[in-house]
């Protein structure tokens, strides 16, 4: 079975929508290990309750709680950023 070949028209190009790795890595200077969801907030410019939403749901990988407080590692949430799923919750 061979891949299908779409042309684009003139003018267009693929753009990639997750910001590239050096992006994302100098969004996260002078954050902590383990990032808490008002630190998340901050970067993606969201509440930090509905970071908490991505949180429960499972969308923000790797995300824990340590008592009533929710953290997730750095490098799992650079992962999400990368992969460009801030679905709107």
């Amino acid at each position: 079975m061979s891949a299908q070949v779409v042309q684009l028209p003139p003018g267009c190009k693929i753009v990639e929508a997750a910001p590239s790795a050096p992006q994302t890595a100098a969004m996260f200077e002078g954050y902590p290990d383990l990032l808490t969801p008002d630190d998340m907030a901050e970067i993606i410019r969201q509440s930090a309750q509905t970071v908490r939403k991505l949180m429960r749901s499972g969308e923000i990988p790797n995300a824990f709680k340590i008592g009533a407080f929710w953290y997730v590692a750095k490098a799992d949430f650079a992962e999400f950023v990368e992969r460009g799923k801030r679905g709107a919750a």
